[in-house]
């Protein structure tokens, strides 16, 4: 059973990884300290591991007890994770300070666009991080806690999991065509699945049999995940407000419009490095968009 958390502790690597490459590759600020907290969590989950399987070890955690390997490796861990929190702060320090002029030239002075496209990152990352932190809960307590005689294990697998990726898709979908019928449907059910996760921490630790405890391996892990999983959905609550608010004040056509133009530029300088440089092959009107002038058409 312990074999499921090395498997989500990799797979928080590389979501991690994805964080970073997509937040460096796009400017993003927003993303870059969401990566610099994911990997917080990820240090928090470590220290989680260690105290389960050496300070406060359970039965079955207990046969690492004597495996001295094993304890190098966690503690070799930790070690890393916490260098690596301390290089990220510097980090995303230096890269906010960069990525932020960067935003400022593509959004321009216009500071109602600039605080729309603010919530809409804050939301795609939120998403995002609301993916995995539910899904990785979800196997967890599919694989560890329920049996395959119970019909919750089958509900969990084959309905919770699914159709969570899909809302959350849908998500997506009604913030980048901002989509207000659909924005209300994800806001409602978003706002009523803290219930489930309250109902779900209660479970775990009250009225419990100490001889048949189901929880008794996965109870720390649990908790922590369905901790940052309600904090989560409680921010996504607020910021798709915001979100939703902000509608209709033309982000949606100004991304499109700096998508096209921007689109046209590279095209432009493809048939410039190839020697083409015949009239009907460079649009002049799209010079604004160079390195120094690049910046949203908003206002």
């Amino acid at each position: 059973s312990f074999i499921v958390y090395d498997v989500i502790f990799i797979v928080a690597q590389l979501f991690l990884l994805m964080l970073c490459w997509e937040a460096v590759a796009h400017k993003n600020t927003i993303q870059i300290i969401a990566a610099t907290l994911f990997n917080v969590m990820c240090l928090i989950y470590s220290l989680i591991q260690y105290t389960t399987f050496y300070i406060r070890p359970s039965t079955s955690a207990g046969i690492f007890q004597k495996d001295n390997d094993m304890r190098v490796l966690q503690i070799t861990t930790m070690v890393v994770y916490s260098l690596c929190s301390v290089a990220f702060a510097m980090l995303t320090w230096e890269l906010y300070q960069l990525f932020g002029w960067k935003t400022y030239k593509k959004l321009g002075a216009n500071l109602a666009l600039r605080r729309a496209y603010k919530w809409h990152q804050i939301l795609l990352t939120l998403l995002k991080l609301d993916i995995f932190f539910f899904i990785s809960y979800s196997v967890q307590l599919a694989t560890l806690v329920l049996r395959v005689s119970d019909p919750e294990t089958w509900v969990q697998i084959g309905v919770v999991i699914p159709g969570s990726v899909v809302f959350l898709v849908l998500s997506f979908w009604a913030l980048k065509v901002e989509n207000k019928r659909v924005m209300i449907v994800v806001i409602v059910c978003l706002g009523l699945s803290p219930a489930y996760f309250i109902y779900k921490l209660v479970r775990m630790n009250v009225n419990i049999d100490k001889n048949n405890d189901p929880y008794l391996d996965s109870r720390k892990y649990l908790t922590f995940f369905i901790v940052v999983t309600l904090a989560l959905i409680l921010v996504t609550v607020y910021v798709s407000i915001q979100c939703y608010r902000n509608f209709g004040i033309g982000l949606k056509e100004g991304i499109a419009d700096y998508d096209a133009r921007k689109a046209q530029l590279k095209a432009n300088r493809a048939l410039l490095a190839s020697g083409n440089k015949g009239e009907s092959a460079v649009d002049s009107s799209n010079y604004e968009y160079t390195e120094v002038h690049e910046r949203f058409v908003l206002e």
